[in-house]
């Protein structure tokens, strides 16, 4: 399993998560304040595939609530990462990291304002 603490830079801020819970598949890691938090899980599929999934979200304070003493709402952002390899193949070693980096390149700041209007 991932080291205890997680940290991530955030806005050039770097926030530390610990563990706040342990199962077979899936771990959480959240700041104290409750802000930031990853989940990390795992699942293995037919014929040695297997995926795992790394998610950063963000909670914040709804800045427009419908009444001004209804402040506790929360908006939560979400990026994710999916990864999904055949362990019995010796070239995902080098794979992987590959196609992270051509996911990565894709994912720039117009393909993401994209993403969010809601293109498909």
């Amino acid at each position: 399993m991932f080291t205890d603490p997680l940290s991530v830079t955030y806005n050039s801020s770097s926030k530390t998560l610990p563990r706040v819970s342990q199962e077979e598949s899936l771990s959480s890691y959240r700041t104290a304040d409750g802000e930031f938090e990853i989940l990390i899980s795992a699942r293995r599929g037919v014929g040695g595939i297997e995926a795992r999934q790394i998610n950063l979200a963000r909670q914040i304070p709804d800045p427009t609530p419908t009444n001004v003493f209804d402040n506790f709402r929360q908006i939560r952002n979400v990026f994710g990462l999916s990864y999904a390899f055949d362990t019995t193949r010796a070239e995902t070693s080098v794979d992987i990291p590959l196609l992270r980096t051509a996911l990565l390149s894709l994912v720039d700041s117009t393909f993401q304002g994209r993403l969010i209007t809601g293109e498909k």
